[in-house]
């Protein structure tokens, strides 16, 4: 008689499990240390804590610098704490060879437009991404990419935040994906790439912030009556809001040099969610 309560007991126990949301750590649908796996390379991907394994998930997409890689970042206390601050859905591409093969740069090993792409379609088919809620960030080369695929893929994602980089060159006359909400930081005294840009090796070149944040007001049709200057730390911005587009831009400068600060994405985080101060 104990024996059939007990196996009655496990049974009900077991149906509740079944039905039970699932907690973020179980939940992860990829390998060890969130690696998932795809045709031309692989990601990471790290949950918020907390989410119930059904509510859409905001997305920061971040992209490492020349010679890091996914594990690094997503080791990171300052963007695992980020994360957990915002309820944020964290994915970091790996570069081949800890760099990337955007236009203009010395690797040319894989389409990573197309590989993007690949990413997006395998999140989606794993997670409930929420696409009104996606930033794409980048550091050094990773900020590259992001020009890029904010040049190209602009209508994927809600916004885009570019630190100590932009394209190489040749830079795009003009970007097909149009008008972009878009925030730049970068330290007045980087010399790893110079806000105006420097050769690489005698052949490559990386490209001119001004000259692409020149490119994306026009594209987003800001006026001069749309700036306002806003310091937020070390950071001084210029902050283009009301523009034709009705969509933002920010250039803001420090005095440091090449260097990334997970402060930075909380900053952006506001700014694009037009929510500062909270």
């Amino acid at each position: 008689m104990l024996r059939v309560v007990l196996l009655r007991a496990l049974a009900a126990l077991l149906a509740i499990l079944a039905t039970a949301p699932l907690r973020a750590a179980e939940a992860t649908p990829c390998g060890p240390e969130g690696r998932c796996t795809i045709d031309g390379g692989e990601y990471r991907i790290l949950l918020p804590p907390g989410w119930d394994g059904a509510a859409p998930l905001p997305v920061l997409l971040h992209f490492h610098g020349y010679r890091e890689n996914a594990a690094e970042i997503v080791a990171r206390e300052d963007l695992r704490a980020f994360t957990a601050r915002r309820g944020v859905l964290l994915v970091v591409p790996e570069g081949l060879g800890g760099t990337w093969s955007h236009p203009g740069s010395p690797a040319q090993a894989r389409d990573e437009l197309a590989f993007v792409d690949r990413i997006r379609a395998d999140l989606a088919r794993r997670l409930p991404v929420d696409p009104r809620r996606v930033l794409v960030s980048g550091f050094s080369q990773g900020a590259a990419m992001v020009w890029n695929l904010a040049c190209h893929r602009g209508h994927d994602d809600a916004a885009f935040l570019a630190i100590a980089g932009t394209f190489w060159l040749p830079q795009p006359g003009r970007c097909p994906a149009g008008a972009q909400r878009l925030v730049q930081i970068h330290g007045v005294a980087d010399r790893v790439v110079p806000l105006e840009g420097r050769a690489i090796r005698g052949r490559f070149h990386q490209g001119d912030v001004f000259r692409a944040m020149a490119m994306m007001r026009d594209a987003n049709r800001c006026g001069p009556e749309t700036s306002r200057t806003r310091r937020a730390g070390a950071l001084v911005c210029d902050i283009m809001t009301g523009c034709a587009s009705g969509r933002d831009l920010a250039l803001c400068l420090h005095p440091g040099g090449h260097d990334f600060d997970a402060a930075w994405l909380d900053f952006a985080w506001n700014l694009i969610n037009r929510d500062e101060g909270r």
